[in-house]
């Protein structure tokens, strides 16, 4: 019986240690101090007095002390010295001598344990995969493990696929934040293998793929060959989705699922600069640099200054016309940058239908020249929207000086600072500047799983009863019909403030507007949705190209009986015949229901949009 207690009891302890490793990294660290500490302090006090006893030249008893403390370190111990001693025959004394030396070596093999223990922790830990959520990161950077440890911390199951090049240190760190990782050739080329390995068949399972590599090229081609391999193994797309670090040039439907093509159920693609608009529409929103009179209409006109035309202040351009719509209000933009003629050349044509619509002009001079100051001093009460996008180079140079003259004449405007990593809101208060940052890649933005969610949900409000399911008929949109419900969805807090009510009210007592509430929000949707598809390069599509389509609808309806032609929308050449003012879509109803017999009544579109706002946030 005492063998077994002895053998079991070693074992449990053992065990434990290697447990105190791998479970909790931060008060391994804090033991191995303790117990170092602890072990010198032993050793040196018991063989002090041992070999100072024992040793009359007073040289060597110092230097054996020292070779016996290193020993004890390397798994040697002199007791065969000390047991000549009465004291050492002491049982408290032959424990703290052996705790000694226990402790000494349990911080000198604390690697090969760790070594030892992480790999069967691992795998311990990846059975767990087999189950429940499941995120993977098949590219390991700053970002992947940024946003994979906020998703442990949420109890969430993540995986990470290294390669040969990740260190020891990476490694680490994923161990250190509980996740699982892999370096198998099955992992990093998302083979049939690997996916039933991870048993990604099973139903009920959300698995969310992050590609989020340093290289776009790398990131898609992972994508596709995970989407093959689902496809292969006939995996149902509901509950898969994609995070694609791309950009939007990217033929994302070749990945996404629809009615007549397989792939992930929900297909998220972002690049730096989007993740940097996005952080500014939601965190500093346009809307609440305005005032709303009782009838939700506003006098106040939107004016936004950017410094910085790169692909940065590109974004912030788009992202601020989306979101900075209202009824009552003037749209406008000044762009200064020394090098725009430069960068704005593409823009110019590929978005001339947001510059013929829009109040936006460019002046090539940098942010810090006596023209932008004298700007920005000049129109700093009228300003809403600062937004300083020069990568870095001259940022802290404008901050405090953009800051000083702007919220002096105008407390609510916003002043932000665009990087590659951060975003950035600076203010002036009592006590001086005041910055508030929010780091890029932050789970909220990149995952857009609520985003997501909110625009499914629109999208099947919208739909009616159709007898169809959320996710169905998610799948029958393409694309660009699902960003524009999530653009749809993402402008609901602004309705909201504009009625002069919050989502806890209408959730206890509804959406109640008046007859000109209604109208003002109305009116705004439809800027809302003009000013989403100028953004996405369309253009407002002319009398003579409407009349073509139109004569070609009637040949084909005379022909087949029927037309899938939608006379104002011709998606491939990116224009709309509803890109106009929103008192003049009732004489477009009366064209196209001459030619259709169908009246469209396109400005109750967008009163079904505004009348969905209860269902949204609920």
């Amino acid at each position: 019986m005492r063998i077994v207690v002895v053998v079991f009891a070693a074992c449990a302890i053992m065990m434990v240690l290697i447990a105190n490793l791998l479970l909790k990294p931060q008060a391994t660290k804090r033991f191995f101090i303790i117990a170092g500490g602890t072990a010198n302090f032993l050793g040196f006090f018991l063989y002090g007095y041992g070999y100072s006893t024992m040793e009359e030249n007073t040289l060597m008893a110092i230097l054996k002390t020292l070779f016996a403390v290193f020993g004890m370190f390397l798994g040697k111990d002199s007791f065969g010295d000390m047991s000549k001693l009465p004291f050492f025959s002491f049982l408290p004394v032959k424990f703290f001598f052996y705790m000694a030396q226990i402790l000494a070596l349990y911080v000198t093999a604390s690697a090969a344990m760790t070594a030892f223990g992480a790999g069967l922790m691992n795998r311990v830990r990846a059975l767990t995969l087999r189950r429940g959520d499941l995120s993977i990161f098949p590219f390991v950077n700053n970002h992947t493990l940024y946003l994979g440890n906020e998703l442990c911390s949420q109890g969430k199951n993540v995986l990470f696929i290294c390669n040969k090049d990740t260190t020891g240190d990476v490694i680490g760190k994923i161990q250190d934040m509980r996740a699982v990782y892999t370096s198998s050739d099955a992992a990093s080329k998302a083979s049939e293998f690997f996916l039933k390995t991870i048993a990604l068949e099973r139903p009920d399972r959300q698995v969310t793929v992050y590609a989020l590599g340093d290289s776009a090229a790398d990131n898609i081609a992972y994508a596709r060959a995970f989407r093959k391999s689902m496809l292969n193994l006939r995996i149902l797309a509901p509950g898969t989705r994609l995070v694609l670090g791309a950009n939007e040039y990217f033929d994302i439907s070749s990945l996404m699922h629809n009615d007549s093509h397989y792939g992930f159920e929900n297909v998220h693609v972002f690049d730096d600069t989007d993740l940097a608009a996005r952080i500014m529409i939601t965190d500093c929103p346009p809307y609440k640099t305005l005032s709303f009179d009782e009838n939700a209409r506003t006098t106040d006109d939107f004016n936004v200054m950017i410094v910085g035309f790169g692909s940065m202040g590109q974004a912030a351009l788009r992202a601020l016309l989306m979101h900075g719509q209202f009824y009552g209000s003037h749209f406008s933009a000044m762009i200064f940058d020394s090098a725009g003629k430069s960068k704005s050349g593409a823009f110019k044509i590929m978005y001339e239908g947001m510059l013929a619509r829009y109040d936006i002009s460019f002046v090539d001079k940098d942010g810090r020249s006596e023209e932008a100051f004298d700007y920005l001093n000049r129109h700093a009460a009228e300003l809403n929207y600062v937004v300083i996008a020069t990568g870095g180079q001259t940022d802290s140079e404008l901050e405090f000086s953009y800051a000083n003259i702007l919220h002096a004449a105008n407390p609510k405007a916003y002043l932000v600072s665009c990087r590659s990593s951060e975003v950035t809101e600076i203010r002036t208060e009592v006590d001086g500047i005041v910055r508030k940052t929010w780091p890029l890649y932050n789970l909220a933005v990149v995952s857009g799983e609520a985003l997501d969610k909110d625009a499914m949900d629109l999208n099947h409000q919208y739909c009616g009863d159709n007898g169809k399911t959320v996710e169905e008929n998610w799948f029958a949109c393409d694309y660009f019909s699902r960003l524009s419900s999530e653009a749809s969805a993402d402008f609901v807090p602004a309705f909201l403030y504009m009625a002069g009510t919050t989502r806890d009210e209408v959730l206890k007592h509804g959406l109640h507007l008046t007859e000109k509430q209604e109208e003002a929000l109305c009116r705004t949707e439809h800027e809302r949705w003009c000013a989403f598809h100028f953004a996405h390069r369309y253009r407002t599509m002319t009398l003579d190209e409407w009349n073509e389509r139109a004569a070609l609808y009637s040949r084909e309806k005379a022909e087949k009986g029927y037309s899938s032609i939608k006379i104002g929308k011709n998606r491939v050449g990116r224009t709309h015949a509803c890109l106009i003012p929103w008192e003049k879509l009732p004489e477009l109803d009366e064209r196209e229901k001459a030619v259709t017999g169908i009246d469209p009544d396109y400005q109750e579109r967008d009163l079904h949009t505004i009348q969905l706002i209860p269902k949204l946030i609920m």
